[in-house]
């Protein structure tokens, strides 16, 4: 003789005997399958191992910070304030909106050297107020850097967020942020060695994807109010400090 009632996920089924009672629990739902328990392990790992690399950004970025000398450190800070006066400066020349200056600017700044990239800018501005045609532009960069700084010229965005939306690139976009006074900072290769640790040659350094960006970026930011500074300038000095320590250009 028996009987089953079912509690919960399990049917619980009593089978009466002369010599005793025994209790048999079987499941009547199916079993989760295991890829789906492997994926979410997994996914677990991945949180754990991205909270872990969070805490090491942060800490090699101010390991490296609190090695800058007094020099390193008036540079680092500085910088994107001269920048933006070099901005301003053309801006001024040219009597063109401070936001599109720096939109060339960062346009033309792929595999440019700093000084010819205001020179390039302060040229494609000339020619642009003069009439002249983008062919004239000679930049050190890529055709379609100067195209894009062209462009912004030509469409006269009405604010930084314009600029941004035509520079459609991370870096460049985070560059005319920078020099515009955001409170956020580049991340490329040099970028990444600080924030792992790690020194490399940049094509050694793993693509920087729209995650990993982020995740670096913050570590600059927190790192940057722990000492009362903004992601930019502590990007900056970090930088200058890595490039003595480790003799890179």
């Amino acid at each position: 003789m028996s009987n089953t009632k079912r509690t919960g996920n399990l049917a619980i089924g009593f089978i009466n005997s002369p010599a005793s009672v025994l209790i048999i629990g079987l499941r009547y739902d199916y079993c989760r399958p295991i890829n789906e328990v492997t994926k979410s392990k997994q996914r677990e790992r991945n949180k754990m191992s991205s909270s872990k690399n969070k805490k090491s950004y942060y800490s090699n970025i101010i390991k490296v910070f609190l090695q800058a000398n007094d020099e390193e450190l008036q540079h680092g800070l500085s910088w994107y304030s001269i920048a933006k006066a070099e901005a301003y400066a053309i801006s001024d020349k040219h009597q063109l909106p401070l936001h599109i200056v720096i939109g060339v600017i960062a346009a033309l700044s792929p595999t440019n050297k700093w000084e010819l990239n205001l020179k390039n800018a302060d040229d494609m501005c000339r020619i642009f107020v003069n009439g002249g045609y983008v062919e004239d532009c000679k930049p050190s960069t890529y055709k379609t850097m100067r195209d894009k700084a062209w462009h912004i010229l030509q469409s006269m965005p009405h604010d930084l967020h314009g600029v941004v939306f035509i520079l459609n690139g991370p870096k460049i976009s985070d560059f005319s942020q920078c020099i515009a006074g955001e409170d956020i900072c580049v991340i490329d290769g040099h970028a990444w060695c600080i924030a792992n640790n790690d020194r490399r040659t940049m094509q050694e350094v793993p693509n920087i994807g729209k995650k990993l960006r982020s995740e670096l970026q913050a570590a600059y930011s927190k790192a940057g109010k722990k000492h009362g500074l903004t992601a930019y300038q502590m990007q900056a000095v970090t930088w200058v400090t890595w490039r003595r320590l480790h003799g890179v250009g």
